[in-house]
């Protein structure tokens, strides 16, 4: 018995100013490919089931855009023979409880089974899939978590939850409504055969019997994990066995950290950022690079127009610069800080205020770039 395990898809999201040839935002796009590469790789690998441990889309208000190709990747599984379990995760729930959930388009979907406003156990053969969807309540779905046990009659039983868990990071900073929740949540599930986890975005284990599948593309610069992919598990093998867990991985947008430059020990600033480039291959790359020590008088006078030439072929690059003695010309002035953080658009948004916040921080920074350029 094997199934594949994937997880914070986040169909939908977008990001940068950047477009494609039809006119799409081009990391909106960046995540309908990881996804298409992710079907193609799991039917490739033939699992008995797949299981989505949340965030299928960005937002559960989700574009036709994110829908159809929901829908696409999902009926390219039915067509294949391989039955999906889905749950929602907290970008995929709406955050009252009048309004409708986009589950219930998918719900009407053949060969999916979806759960999202309940624990549910589905069983496909002798496997047993115990489903917990996500929960604006923390404390009914950290019960139901520790009330979940398998069931004695199926051959495997495996559990399906989008959590946080203390001690093991962040997904991007705080998000809302997310459930962080403490690992004594999951000290009743060591005798599942697999408990898959959704939330955390870089493929990490949780436990013996436990793991996340982390998301198919990388979101923010927070997420510095080595490997995008599919996670296989062999339950037959079992968990202590060297075959029980695989990433199978496919291809993402370049994503690249250079070495910071420290300005309190470089004579020609400019020369110091484009040597960054050196050995290294720009060409569709998200680049970033942090200048530390900076005066404003230093930053100012940087030749901006030269270091954007030098970093042209990247489809973005950011160049943050750490002042001292002062803000930096693109940091946000304390009277737009203050007037994001009292506007209603931005609670209406869905956005953590300080998210909020620094999203528009790094759209001034980009604005400020390209002027200089």
């Amino acid at each position: 018995m094997r199934i594949i395990h994937m997880s914070d898809t986040h169909l939908g999201f977008h990001q940068l100013h950047r477009v494609n040839h039809a006119g799409r935002n081009q990391r909106e796009q960046d995540v309908y490919d990881a996804f298409d590469q992710a079907i193609t790789k799991t039917i490739e690998l033939t699992p008995d089931a797949v299981v989505h441990s949340g965030d299928l889309f960005d937002s559960y208000h989700p574009s036709s855009a994110a829908l159809r190709i929901a829908l696409d990747g999902l009926r390219r599984l039915r067509e294949a023979d391989i039955p999906v379990v889905v749950i929602a995760g907290n970008h995929s729930t709406p955050r009252v409880a009048a309004a409708e959930h986009v589950f219930g388009v998918l719900e009407r979907f053949g060969g999916v089974h979806v759960v999202y406003d309940c624990a549910r156990e589905v069983r496909i053969g002798g496997l047993a899939i115990h489903a917990v969807a996500h929960d604006n309540d923390s404390h009914k779905l950290s019960k139901t978590l520790c009330e979940a046990r398998p069931a004695p009659d199926a051959d495997f039983n495996v559990l399906l939850a989008h959590v946080g868990l203390d001690g093991l990071g962040s997904v991007v900073g705080s998000e809302s409504s997310s459930v962080p929740l403490s690992a004594e949540a999951l000290s009743g599930t060591g005798e599942f055969d697999y408990v898959a986890l959704g939330h955390l975005h870089k493929f990490a284990p949780a436990s013996n019997n436990a793991a996340y599948a982390g998301s198919l593309e990388r979101l923010s610069w927070a997420d510095d994990a080595p490997a995008k992919g599919v996670v296989e598990i062999n339950l037959a093998a079992g968990r202590f066995s060297r075959d029980y867990l695989r990433l199978h991985e496919i291809e993402t947008r370049p994503r690249i950290l250079l070495d910071h430059v420290d300005a309190a020990a470089t004579e020609d600033l400019t020369a110091a950022i484009i040597s960054r480039t050196q050995d290294v291959e720009l060409q569709r790359a998200m680049v970033r690079l942090t200048v530390r020590n900076v005066s404003v008088a230093d930053w100012n006078a940087v030749d901006h127009k030269a270091i954007a030439d030098t970093y042209k072929p990247c489809l973005h690059f950011e160049c943050e610069p750490q002042m001292i003695g002062g803000q930096a010309n693109n940091s946000t002035p304390l009277e737009l800080r203050e007037f994001l953080v009292n506007w209603p658009g931005a609670q209406a948004t869905g956005i953590d205020t300080e998210e909020f916040i620094a999203r528009a921080e790094a759209f001034l920074a980009r604005a400020d770039q390209e002027i200089a350029a």
